[in-house]
């Protein structure tokens, strides 16, 4: 008789542990690769580590495309963080930085043509010059405030924060502290262009997301810990990396990005995914 309630123990307990487990399994590692582009241009002269050709563009679409990648936005990979969202099971995100208006000329249509979808980190004091000068030449025109808000609206591009006027390679480099720099300075300094930069979008009626992309992948844990303050759910950065996320919300503030330089074919660039 005593044998019998053992085993019965045994076999209860079993039943109870392996459910668990298995769910468990289900969410411990999400892998998101992220592509990362800036510029577009069919001149040669122009191309190089950030300016990429519209048909190199094309065939990493089509690459990706082939091997099974979907990809996701910034919103359902917040709400998959979150437990409301289920991601497919290739996710991948687009991404193009500085908002160039050579991304809706070019990137627009294909990423239509393939089914996919990108994520635009716009800067703003660029957009207001652009929105004056009413300069398409599209060597080096960035999207005018009238475009971002109609990409914002549509279905192909989510806009993104690139910070106001940080985007800058002289004293300060990016979002990082000055020399010297005590944490009250900067966290100012730092809130009031972001700040800037969510009220000028909410003036000109865009469309939003709670994220931000690092210029130049500048950043430390002040900057990541001031973020959270203003109420940004994630940050791209420019380490090239493989994400591996679990779940956790604090995760999505150090997401990492292969920059997409222009001269290599689609396969060597994405085997950098292979890790």
């Amino acid at each position: 008789m005593n044998l019998k309630r053992i085993l019965l123990f045994l076999l209860l307990a079993a039943l109870l542990v392996t459910p668990v487990s298995a769910a468990s399994d289900t969410k411990t590692d999400l892998r998101l690769p992220i592509v990362m582009y800036h510029h577009l241009s069919p001149k040669k002269k122009l191309q190089g580590d950030y300016v990429l050709s519209p048909d190199e563009l094309e065939a990493d679409l089509q690459y990706l495309r082939e091997h099974g990648y979907e990809s996701i936005t910034t919103k359902q990979l917040i709400g998959w963080s979150r437990g409301e969202v289920q991601l497919p099971e290739k996710p991948v995100m687009i991404t193009f930085d500085d908002g160039y208006e050579s991304t809706i000329v070019y990137a627009g249509p294909l990423l239509e043509k393939y089914g996919f979808q990108a994520v635009v980190a716009v800067i703003g004091s660029a957009a207001d010059l652009f929105s004056e000068k009413r300069d398409h030449m599209l060597d080096y025109s960035y999207l005018a405030w009238d475009a971002i808000r109609d990409i914002s609206r549509g279905d192909t591009f989510e806009v993104q924060c690139h910070t106001y006027t940080m985007h800058k390679l002289n004293t300060r480099k990016g979002c990082g502290k000055i020399m010297g720099e005590g944490y009250t300075d900067y966290r100012k300094k730092l809130t009031e262009d972001l700040t800037r930069f969510r009220d000028k979008c909410a003036a000109e009626d865009v469309q939003l997301t709670d994220t931000i992309a690092f210029p130049y992948g500048v950043y430390s844990d002040e900057t990541i810990s001031i973020i959270k303050e203003l109420g940004f759910a994630a940050a791209f950065t420019c380490t090239e990396r493989v994400n591996h996320l679990t779940g956790d919300p604090d995760e999505l503030y150090e997401l990492r990005r292969f920059n997409r330089p222009h001269g290599i074919s689609s396969e060597k660039f994405f085997s950098k995914w292979e890790d």
